[in-house]
């Protein structure tokens, strides 16, 4: 298809169309080239006129998920064009590809004289972006959590024989040395944290696969504090910072080891985010009676929570400043919550962040 043959610029007015044909650029690419890259600055509009074009978005291993494509007598990228916003798709020619390249400039040109249909145009294509983009990250949230389930089912099953190697032997000590409480303590530990690292591995891959089922039984706030303080004994030697948990005598009907990972996530995000701000830092978790309801509050005087990430806190892939972790676990403590039919919410400042966590007693 020739330039001058294309839908787009058979559109333009015959006295505007001579002035800016010799505007467009023609780009001769072969399949798999770059057109323009995710990210990239709205500088041009693109005239298909040989070939087809692929759009697609960059997965976290590296690999395209193709989104859409354009085909001859098609045109791409205006929506940019109109809003300024940097490119949300990565476009490269799907085959070997004859590209019109419109200057964005020649195009303000071209739409200068129709401005309140401009205005019409910017709107439906703000609304039509927005419902793409949410639409495309749940896309990429949910292949980047089988991605994850994948990962993990893969690493407990190679580990699988190395902790029953470990766990039998700690086993097999504990045996011998019956009359030995510190030997037999340190054995009970090695073992438990085998279970904790494997229930967490489990948990992870139950998130990705979005399974949410729980195990119901009596808890008692308690042991569930005892059971932590035993399970994170490091913590609670930080001399810089101090924890406290306070039971008050209460109990629920939930799952023991999930309360266990809802404890373990927001405590050390607070000791972590303490660390970073060289506080002198205090960490308290308490229950109340609430009810029907038992009211679980973790409260830190860290600085609290970054502004840029409060409304998607509990969404998965969520971090700030962190140069490790999978952003996944406010997002987890978030699904243990709801399936306990509980529900979560945070205030947060310079002061301090306090996390409150709504549980029923009875289910």
């Amino acid at each position: 298809m020739k330039l001058t043959e294309h839908p787009f610029i058979l559109s333009i007015t015959t006295a505007r169309r001579e002035a800016i044909l010799h505007e467009v650029e023609l780009l001769h690419m072969d399949a798999g080239d770059l057109i323009f890259d995710e990210g990239s600055a709205p500088d041009a509009l693109f005239l298909t006129l040989e070939g087809s074009v692929n759009f697609f978005k960059w997965r976290p291993d590296g690999s395209k998920h193709i989104i859409s494509e354009s085909a001859e007598g098609g045109f791409f990228g205006e929506v940019g064009v109109f809003t300024g916003e940097h490119r949300a798709l990565a476009a490269e020619a799907g085959s070997k590809a004859l590209i019109g390249k419109v200057p964005e400039t020649t195009v303000k040109k071209i739409i200068e004289d129709a401005e309140p249909v401009r205005k019409i145009l910017e709107s439906v294509i703000e609304h039509l972006n927005n419902t793409t983009r949410h639409y495309v990250e749940d896309v990429m949230k949910t292949q980047k959590l089988s991605l994850v389930g994948t990962m993990v089912s893969s690493i407990l099953h190679d580990f699988k024989n190395p902790f029953s190697i470990i766990s039998l032997g700690a086993h097999v000590i504990r045996q011998r040395h019956k009359d030995d409480p510190r030997t037999e303590k340190i054995c009970e530990n090695i073992e438990a944290q085998i279970r904790r690292m494997v229930d967490m591995a489990n948990d992870l891959a139950a998130f990705s696969r979005g399974d949410d089922e729980i195990e119901i039984a009596y808890v008692s706030i308690e042991l569930l504090f005892k059971m932590f303080r035993e399970l994170n004994t490091p913590f609670f030697k930080e001399e810089d910072i101090t924890i406290e948990l306070i039971d008050n005598g209460l109990s629920l009907m939930g799952d023991t080891t999930k309360l266990l990972r809802v404890l373990q996530n927001l405590v050390s995000n607070a000791m972590e985010a303490i660390h970073n701000s060289g506080k002198t830092g205090k960490l308290t978790v308490e229950a109340y009676e609430a009810g029907e309801h038992i009211r679980l509050t973790v409260s830190d005087n860290g600085p609290g929570i970054p502004e840029e990430i409060r409304d998607t806190l509990f969404e998965p892939f969520v971090t700030h400043g962190k140069n490790e972790g999978t952003g996944l676990g406010t997002a987890i403590v978030k699904s243990i919550v709801d399936a306990h039919k509980g529900k979560i919410s945070f205030d947060t400042g310079p002061e301090g962040t306090t996390f409150t966590i709504l549980l029923p007693k009875e289910r």
